[in-house]
């Protein structure tokens, strides 16, 4: 066999940042709905009153906004089990975007920059979060070939032959030594029955080829 997959542990999505952010989402709704609100009815005793169907309008949707703040929230904590699921978080992810791009896109026409700032911030919040829990339900896996070991989202993504000293798979855990006095240590799924004999021995034996013969000059 010329290549070994070993599955990692995946640490999975941390359910209290997935809560945190849907409620922040809740939050953000209804502090702009609020804010929104309050603002027209203080506008309808001065001057600067605006046309009545349109004062109208916007206490309208500023409602709605309230009202989709205080849904999100409920939903979030009565059903907070199934909302960590990325599934369900992603649906209500996307309802949050909807709600608010319209906003954001709405108070940059009107050079409102600065409710427009935090409903863009809010989006941009959400595609984040929405990224960080796709990629963290995604499998890692270290693949080692005749080229190296590929070790995925790590800063030494790459170990060629000639800087490994000896690999060893030992109760769920990989542990590879490198020169430089390195040592990597990665936590195996255990959903997996590697053969360990095989993996060491390939790498034993890669190791022997590429081993780097130190000449004394003197």
């Amino acid at each position: 066999m010329s290549t070994f997959q070993l599955l990692l542990r995946s640490k999975g999505v941390n359910s209290r940042n997935v809560t945190f952010s849907h409620l922040m989402a809740a939050f953000l709704l209804i502090i702009m709905g609020a804010v929104s609100f309050i603002i027209m009815a203080l506008l309808g005793e001065t001057k600067a009153a605006v046309v009545s169907s349109e004062a109208i309008l916007y206490r309208t949707v500023s409602a709605i906004y309230i009202v989709s703040g205080i849904l999100i929230l409920f939903i979030t904590i009565r059903f907070n089990k199934k909302i960590t699921i990325p599934k369900n978080s992603t649906k209500l992810r996307i309802a949050e975007i909807v709600m608010l791009l319209p906003v954001s896109i709405f108070c940059f026409t009107k050079a409102w920059y600065v409710p427009a700032a935090f409903s863009a911030v809010g989006i941009f919040g959400i595609l984040y979060a929405f990224l960080y829990e796709n990629t963290a339900a995604k499998p890692n896996i270290v693949q080692i070939s005749k080229d190296g070991i590929t070790i995925p989202n790590h800063k030494t993504s790459f170990l060629s032959w000639d800087k490994v000293l000896r690999l060893i798979v030992r109760h769920q855990i990989l542990t590879i030594e490198v020169t430089g006095n390195k040592l990597f240590q990665l936590d195996l799924s255990s959903d997996q029955k590697p053969d360990v004999e095989s993996i060491e021995s390939f790498a034993l034996i890669h190791i022997k080829e590429n081993k780097k013969v130190i000449k004394n000059d003197w």
